[in-house]
């Protein structure tokens, strides 16, 4: 298993050159209205961005050095500025959820367990592959995109990611 300093490191993640970011601390507390811009330079799905007046005033600077990365609650209010170096910038999200929750749209999701007993069977095991493309691994990533896609893009003409 690799160690965490190897799945973070500089050598294979990296946040642009550096990246920017403003975080309005105490924001998690309750959900915003977001509205959807499907703007090609946002990275998120559908474009999101909070509805909300944001106090400018409050937010804070977080510098992230390339290999640094930012955890946050879901809820916060946190931003970056564009990037305008030439390498790519590259988001994760991982999300940690006890096994009584269940996904409220679509027919379907997945999840790895990493802690306990899932006693509600509300999540489908990830495939765990054996090889790098693997073509079952490669089936079953096509198959929770397709699903994804559709739950991500509902209510919208969209069929694929970007299009």
């Amino acid at each position: 298993m690799a160690s965490g300093r190897n799945l973070l490191g500089p050598q294979l993640v990296r946040c642009c050159h550096r990246l920017d970011r403003h975080v309005v601390a105490r924001t998690h507390k309750s959900q915003v209205q977001h509205e959807d811009t499907f703007d090609q330079n946002n990275l998120l799905t559908r474009g999101q961005e909070i509805a909300v007046d944001v106090d400018e005033s409050k937010a804070v600077f977080v510098e992230l050095k390339p290999g640094q990365a930012s955890l946050h609650h879901v809820l916060l209010f946190h931003g970056s500025e564009p990037n305008r170096s030439d390498d790519r910038r590259i988001g994760l999200a991982i999300r940690y959820i006890p096994t009584h929750l269940k996904q409220a749209v679509g027919q379907r999701d997945w999840a790895t367990l990493v802690r306990g007993k899932d006693t509600y069977g509300n999540f489908q095991p990830e495939y765990v592959p054996k090889r790098d493309l693997e073509p079952e691994a490669l089936a079953f990533h096509k198959a929770v995109s397709e699903e994804q896609v559709r739950v991500l893009y509902r209510g919208t003409d969209k069929t694929a990611y970007r299009a």
